[in-house]
């Protein structure tokens, strides 16, 4: 039997090696993601806290203090706001490589139909070879034998 052998395979391997390279692209960035979220989170918390305790302080000392805390809430907002624009930039090259991937893993999915069916194909025609083969050697067989019976029942 002759093997298997399609020609698009290699274009199959290739667009099964980006899908994988995508993959692991988008976990990064899921992981960017989390890590840009959770400084943004700690930035806010920490805020909060501070100001928190500055409440709990009377009022000589917390003025004091307050001055100081909106000088440097102010530099912290705009550091807040600059991990918000990179968040909303990892998310949005996160949308793009996901459209990607779904772009890959659909041309994936279509040439591992296609060689399905090319593989299906060829085992129907190895097998319509195999029979053709087997017919004619059982068709000879017995040409052979009929020639023999007849020229055994002539001597």
């Amino acid at each position: 039997m002759k093997r298997f052998q399609w020609r698009l395979q290699r274009v199959l391997d290739i667009t099964e090696q980006r899908e994988q390279v995508v993959r692991a692209e988008l976990f990064a960035l899921a992981g960017a993601i989390t890590r840009v979220r959770q400084e943004i989170i700690r930035r806010q918390v920490l805020l909060r806290t501070v100001l928190e305790e500055l409440a709990k302080k009377g009022l000589a000392e917390r003025l004091a203090q307050q001055i100081l805390f909106l000088q440097q809430s102010v530099s912290a907002a705009r550091e807040i706001d600059r991990l918000k624009g990179d968040l909303a930039g990892l998310e949005a090259q996160r949308t793009e490589k996901t459209a990607l991937f779904m772009r890959l893993r659909g041309q994936r999915e279509t040439l591992e139909r296609l060689r399905a069916e090319a593989r299906e194909r060829h085992r129907r025609e190895e097998d319509k070879r195999e029979q053709a083969q087997f017919d004619e050697t059982t068709h000879i067989a017995f040409a052979r034998k009929l020639r023999h019976e007849r020229t055994g029942a002539v001597a």
